[in-house]
């Protein structure tokens, strides 16, 4: 897969997320195999700092009102799964929901580091951070980027 283009030609071999009231995202093969590998449990919110006003940033910790979402699964994993697999469970903040309609989730090697990233954002208006890592207008030029910080996979306090 290239994971450089998240167009309609990479749409198949991708999973299917509802978000309840809000639309859906897209997430890779790659993501959903990491989800199980951290616990099955990944949630996506918003926070403060990084480049950008807004970061963009990954749990396994769910906080106590999450929006969980449906995995509906793409072709190549209806072939794949089984009895025994264990269930994942993905959920965003009420804040990053009406932002997700149409992204893509990824897990990469992104930035030298391997890391959950959102790919795109067509539901994000404005500039688009290209670090992939968050969203919205710049914070100045002193803002730390969060990818020279080094920040990955975090545990909500």
């Amino acid at each position: 897969m290239n994971r450089e283009d998240p167009g309609l030609s990479t749409l198949s071999t991708l999973s299917t997320v509802q978000i309840p009231g809000h639309g859906r995202f897209y997430v890779t093969d790659s993501a959903l195999e990491m989800v199980g590998v951290f616990g099955g449990a990944l949630h996506c919110y918003l926070g403060g700092g990084g480049c950008r006003k807004q970061g963009l940033y990954f749990s396994r910790t769910l906080p106590r009102k999450p929006l969980r979402c449906r995995i509906m699964p793409g072709e190549r994993d209806q072939t794949q799964s089984g009895p025994g697999e264990p269930e994942l469970d993905i959920s965003v903040s009420h804040d990053l929901a009406p932002k997700l309609d149409g992204a893509v989730l990824d897990f990469g090697l992104y930035n030298k580091m391997q890391r959950f990233v959102w790919r795109s954002l067509p539901g994000v208006k404005g500039p688009q951070c290209t670090c992939l890592r968050s969203t919205g207008v710049p914070a100045g030029k002193r803002s730390p980027c969060l990818d020279d910080a080094g920040i990955g996979l975090t545990d909500l306090p």
